[in-house]
């Protein structure tokens, strides 16, 4: 399973804890939910968190969408991003330079050993 089929799964049962009548999520709905997901590549927490906000906010017979989390989601990381400091602002745009340099450095890699395997070849 992928993190973001993970947190699918977690915030779907997470759903289902908030409303008794919450139907069993089948692993289509988990791999559309997850879907979602990714396309904001939203962690856990944020859609954790989301899934509370989504409740808190709604009423009686409310029947979440992947959009209502993910929204709820974005929302609240868009809102911890706007209070951070300075330093942690740099600290995670850091952490995302390293990880793309790492990202980088492994596709530089692959491509040297598929290069020299062709010269070889």
């Amino acid at each position: 399973m992928t993190n973001h089929q993970q947190t699918a799964a977690l915030a779907l049962a997470k759903c289902a804890a908030y409303d008794p009548w919450f139907p069993k999520a089948s692993l289509a709905t988990v791999e559309a939910w997850a879907e979602a997901i990714a396309e904001y590549n939203l962690d856990t927490e944020d859609v954790l968190a989301g899934v509370k906000l989504a409740y808190r906010d709604n009423g009686s017979g409310f029947k979440p969408l992947p959009k209502d989390i993910v929204q709820a989601a974005r929302n609240i990381r868009r809102d911890r991003t706007e209070r951070e400091t300075t330093t942690q602002r740099e600290e995670r745009e850091a952490a995302i330079d390293a990880k793309a340099a790492g990202r980088i450095r492994n596709i530089t890699d692959y491509t040297n050993r598929f290069t020299l395997k062709e010269k070889n070849a």
